[in-house]
């Protein structure tokens, strides 16, 4: 079963359209750093128990560290304030403000642990199953364009759809190995390194 995307987007929907303060005048601490703490728990509500490896369904077990992604978030969110405090009218250097929003969503994964059922084909059971190689370090870039396009849409009710759209885009690109028992005609089955890519 996929993470719960809508569920995110339903939680964020009212933050980002009313609960949430965003002034530039306003303290970060008082209003970016509780945003990033609400991304990273919704978003870790979306994945747990439910986000696994595409399309065998690997769950998700241990490894994904929330605090990651939310000092990444709260990074991005005082540069974003830091410049619009430049005068005359502020400065926005757009993307680079995002890139530790996107590295911290990406670094979140980087000891991501899956359940070593299913077996992956054609292997037969896991020996000892899945190892995670990379977290999808290459959609950073990515990532940190669609999230300054979230949070440039004009839009409250576009910005946590379109971060989803990033979010899934870069889970596509977590990858790894299977390291399964594969059948050998007339012999025991050979530990096998079968490649995966993907969760979703």
């Amino acid at each position: 079963m996929p993470a719960l995307w809508p569920g995110f987007t339903a939680a964020m929907n009212p933050w980002f359209c009313g609960n949430a303060k965003g002034d530039t005048d306003e303290d970060w601490q008082a209003a970016g750093a509780p945003t990033a703490k609400k991304i990273a728990d919704e978003y870790e509500l979306a994945i747990t128990g439910l986000a696994g490896i595409i399309p065998y369904g690997n769950l998700l077990s241990s490894g994904w560290v929330k605090a990651t992604m939310e000092s990444g978030w709260k990074t991005s969110f005082k540069l974003v304030f830091d410049s619009a405090s430049i005068p005359p009218e502020g400065l926005d250097i757009g993307v680079p403000n995002w890139i530790p929003a996107a590295t911290g969503t990406v670094n979140a994964w980087a000891s991501a642990q899956y359940q070593p059922l299913p077996p992956h084909p054609p292997s037969i059971a896991p020996a000892p199953g899945v190892t995670q190689l990379d977290p999808g370090a290459g959609a950073i870039p990515g990532l940190a364009s669609t999230i300054n396009d979230a949070f440039h849409s004009n839009n409250c009710a576009a910005i946590a759809p379109i971060l989803v759209s990033g979010f899934v885009q870069h889970l596509t690109m977590i990858s790894g190995i299977y390291t399964g028992l594969v059948p050998v005609p007339g012999g025991p089955p050979i530990p096998t390194p079968i490649p995966w890519m993907g969760v979703s």
